[in-house]
Protein backbone atom coordinates (compact mmCIF):
# COMPACT_ATOMS: atom_id res chain seq x y z
CA UNK A 1 0.00 0.00 0.00
CA UNK A 2 2.85 2.37 0.88
CA UNK A 3 4.50 1.62 -2.47
CA UNK A 4 1.33 2.50 -4.40
CA UNK A 5 0.92 5.73 -2.42
CA UNK A 6 4.55 6.71 -3.02
CA UNK A 7 4.22 5.89 -6.72
CA UNK A 8 1.10 8.06 -6.96
CA UNK A 9 2.86 10.98 -5.22
CA UNK A 10 5.85 10.59 -7.55
CA UNK A 11 3.63 10.64 -10.67
CA UNK A 12 1.69 13.70 -9.52
CA UNK A 13 4.84 15.62 -8.62
CA UNK A 14 6.58 14.78 -11.88
CA UNK A 15 3.94 16.45 -14.06
CA UNK A 16 4.91 19.77 -15.58
CA UNK A 17 2.66 22.64 -16.67
CA UNK A 18 2.99 21.77 -20.35
CA UNK A 19 1.75 18.22 -19.79
CA UNK A 20 -1.82 19.50 -20.11
CA UNK A 21 -3.08 21.20 -23.24
CA UNK A 22 -4.97 24.38 -22.36
CA UNK A 23 -8.41 25.01 -23.83
CA UNK A 24 -7.02 28.34 -25.06
CA UNK A 25 -4.19 26.72 -27.02
CA UNK A 26 -4.23 27.32 -30.79
CA UNK A 27 -5.83 24.58 -32.85
CA UNK A 28 -5.96 23.89 -36.56
CA UNK A 29 -8.48 26.43 -37.89
CA UNK A 30 -11.27 25.70 -40.33
CA UNK A 31 -11.89 27.79 -43.43
CA UNK A 32 -14.56 30.46 -42.81
CA UNK A 33 -16.74 31.41 -45.77
CA UNK A 34 -19.28 34.21 -45.60
CA UNK A 35 -21.98 34.70 -48.22
CA UNK A 36 -22.86 38.13 -49.65
CA UNK A 37 -25.49 39.60 -51.93
CA UNK A 38 -24.18 39.94 -55.50
CA UNK A 39 -26.41 43.01 -56.05
CA UNK A 40 -25.30 44.69 -52.78
CA UNK A 41 -21.77 43.38 -52.14
CA UNK A 42 -21.46 44.99 -48.72
CA UNK A 43 -24.46 43.06 -47.33
CA UNK A 44 -24.46 39.44 -46.21
CA UNK A 45 -27.10 37.21 -47.76
CA UNK A 46 -28.60 34.00 -46.36
CA UNK A 47 -28.15 30.83 -48.38
CA UNK A 48 -31.40 28.87 -48.01
CA UNK A 49 -30.89 25.19 -47.17
CA UNK A 50 -27.07 25.40 -47.20
CA UNK A 51 -25.39 22.00 -46.83
CA UNK A 52 -21.73 21.12 -47.40
CA UNK A 53 -20.04 17.81 -48.21
CA UNK A 54 -16.34 17.06 -48.64
CA UNK A 55 -15.01 15.41 -51.78
CA UNK A 56 -12.02 13.11 -51.25
CA UNK A 57 -9.10 12.31 -53.57
CA UNK A 58 -11.14 9.61 -55.34
CA UNK A 59 -14.08 12.03 -55.89
CA UNK A 60 -16.20 10.25 -53.28
CA UNK A 61 -18.59 12.38 -51.21
CA UNK A 62 -17.60 12.59 -47.53
CA UNK A 63 -19.91 13.69 -44.72
CA UNK A 64 -18.57 16.60 -42.66
CA UNK A 65 -18.99 15.98 -38.92
CA UNK A 66 -21.66 18.23 -37.37
CA UNK A 67 -22.57 19.76 -40.75
CA UNK A 68 -26.34 20.29 -40.97
CA UNK A 69 -28.79 21.88 -43.38
CA UNK A 70 -29.36 25.49 -42.31
CA UNK A 71 -30.39 28.85 -43.70
CA UNK A 72 -27.21 30.81 -42.94
CA UNK A 73 -24.65 33.37 -44.06
CA UNK A 74 -21.50 31.71 -42.65
CA UNK A 75 -20.00 28.27 -43.22
CA UNK A 76 -16.87 26.74 -41.66
CA UNK A 77 -15.10 23.93 -43.50
CA UNK A 78 -12.23 21.68 -42.39
CA UNK A 79 -9.33 21.70 -44.84
CA UNK A 80 -7.44 18.46 -45.45
CA UNK A 81 -4.22 18.57 -43.39
CA UNK A 82 -2.74 15.61 -45.31
CA UNK A 83 -3.04 17.25 -48.72
CA UNK A 84 -2.64 20.71 -50.25
CA UNK A 85 -6.07 20.68 -51.88
CA UNK A 86 -9.62 20.34 -50.55
CA UNK A 87 -12.85 20.06 -52.54
CA UNK A 88 -16.37 20.61 -51.30
CA UNK A 89 -19.86 20.30 -52.73
CA UNK A 90 -22.02 23.16 -51.44
CA UNK A 91 -25.76 22.85 -51.90
CA UNK A 92 -28.29 25.64 -52.01
CA UNK A 93 -31.83 24.46 -51.04
CA UNK A 94 -30.58 20.99 -50.06
CA UNK A 95 -33.21 18.34 -49.28
CA UNK A 96 -33.01 14.62 -48.66
CA UNK A 97 -36.33 12.85 -49.13
CA UNK A 98 -36.64 9.06 -49.29
CA UNK A 99 -32.89 8.75 -49.87
CA UNK A 100 -32.96 11.15 -52.84
CA UNK A 101 -30.91 14.35 -52.68
CA UNK A 102 -32.16 17.51 -54.31
CA UNK A 103 -30.99 21.10 -54.46
CA UNK A 104 -28.47 23.07 -56.46
CA UNK A 105 -24.87 21.89 -55.87
CA UNK A 106 -21.74 23.86 -56.76
CA UNK A 107 -18.24 22.48 -56.28
CA UNK A 108 -15.41 24.56 -54.85
CA UNK A 109 -11.72 23.66 -54.91
CA UNK A 110 -9.17 25.26 -52.62
CA UNK A 111 -5.40 24.80 -52.96
CA UNK A 112 -3.11 25.92 -50.17
CA UNK A 113 0.26 25.59 -48.50
CA UNK A 114 0.47 24.03 -45.05
CA UNK A 115 2.50 25.45 -42.17
CA UNK A 116 2.93 23.35 -39.02
CA UNK A 117 3.18 25.49 -35.89
CA UNK A 118 4.52 23.99 -32.66
CA UNK A 119 2.16 24.76 -29.77
CA UNK A 120 3.59 22.77 -26.83
CA UNK A 121 4.65 19.29 -25.80
CA UNK A 122 1.13 18.47 -24.59
CA UNK A 123 -0.72 20.07 -27.50
CA UNK A 124 1.64 19.12 -30.31
CA UNK A 125 1.26 21.09 -33.53
CA UNK A 126 -1.50 23.16 -35.07
CA UNK A 127 -1.64 23.78 -38.79
CA UNK A 128 -2.11 27.08 -40.59
CA UNK A 129 -3.11 27.33 -44.24
CA UNK A 130 -2.03 29.83 -46.88
CA UNK A 131 -4.58 29.87 -49.71
CA UNK A 132 -3.12 29.78 -53.21
CA UNK A 133 -6.25 29.32 -55.35
CA UNK A 134 -9.99 29.18 -54.93
CA UNK A 135 -12.18 27.94 -57.77
CA UNK A 136 -15.91 27.49 -58.30
CA UNK A 137 -16.42 24.74 -60.90
CA UNK A 138 -18.54 25.74 -63.86
CA UNK A 139 -21.94 24.11 -64.29
CA UNK A 140 -25.23 25.02 -65.94
CA UNK A 141 -26.89 26.25 -62.72
CA UNK A 142 -24.27 28.08 -60.66
CA UNK A 143 -25.74 29.70 -57.57
CA UNK A 144 -22.37 31.14 -56.50
CA UNK A 145 -21.49 34.01 -58.84
CA UNK A 146 -18.18 35.40 -57.62
CA UNK A 147 -15.73 35.33 -54.70
CA UNK A 148 -12.97 37.20 -52.90
CA UNK A 149 -10.32 35.18 -51.06
CA UNK A 150 -7.76 37.88 -50.42
CA UNK A 151 -9.09 38.37 -46.91
CA UNK A 152 -7.06 37.23 -43.89
CA UNK A 153 -4.62 34.98 -45.65
CA UNK A 154 -2.99 32.90 -44.12
CA UNK A 155 -5.67 31.11 -42.15
CA UNK A 156 -4.55 31.11 -38.52
CA UNK A 157 -7.89 31.23 -36.66
CA UNK A 158 -11.65 30.91 -37.10
CA UNK A 159 -12.47 34.42 -35.87
CA UNK A 160 -12.01 35.98 -39.30
CA UNK A 161 -13.75 35.49 -42.63
CA UNK A 162 -11.32 33.97 -45.11
CA UNK A 163 -13.44 33.90 -48.28
CA UNK A 164 -16.43 35.97 -49.38
CA UNK A 165 -18.77 34.32 -51.85
CA UNK A 166 -21.32 36.42 -53.72
CA UNK A 167 -24.64 34.93 -54.81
Amino acid sequence: MKKCFLLLILIICSCEKDDVCSENAPTTPRLVIEFYDITAPEKTKIVPGLKAFGIDETNEIVEIINETVLNRTILTLPLNVNNTQSKFKLYERYKLEDGVESGNPDIITITYDIEKVYVSRACGYSINFDINTFKISEDSELWMDNYDFTLNNPITNENDVHIKIFH
